[in-house]
């Protein structure tokens, strides 16, 4: 600071920064962030957009040993079951529904004894994460 005439002192402006220098560089900052943003939103969407939705139609049902069901994919990406798993038996399953598609599978669960009857709690494991049903034996 340095003294005047007056004898009052006023702040010397060397070395500082002005507002519409502020301005600049918080706008630009904040428009940088904002890209990131959107950048991201349209990634992680356009990555959500493309998957396979499974539903179970009707009603599941076990005859004997074998499990018959139809899955509808209503999504926009095929669909792979890996296995399934009803009440405490497992099974491997090498099918792929289409995108829009509906496929009714029969697995067979070997060595399986099943009381008629009863309803038993199952799931298909898939490439789109696990989808559980119940099934009634006939």
């Amino acid at each position: 600071m340095s003294a005047n005439r007056n004898g009052s002192r006023t702040r010397s402006r060397r070395g500082e920064i002005s507002t519409p220098i502020i301005t600049i560089l918080v706008t630009v900052a904040a428009l940088a962030v904002t890209g990131i943003a959107v950048s991201w939103m349209l990634s992680t969407g356009a990555a959500a957009a493309n998957q396979g939705a499974l539903m179970i139609v009707g009603s599941p049902v076990v005859q004997e040993n074998t499990l018959y069901l139809t899955v509808r994919n209503i999504g926009n990406a095929n669909a792979s079951i890996s296995s399934c798993l009803l009440g405490t038996y497992n099974a491997t399953s090498t099918d792929v529904i289409q995108a829009g598609q509906s496929k009714v599978l029969s697995i067979t669960f070997s060595g399986a004894s099943f009381v008629t009857g009863t309803i038993l709690k199952g799931s298909l494991n898939t490439d789109q994460g696990i989808l559980p049903f119940s099934a009634f034996v006939q």
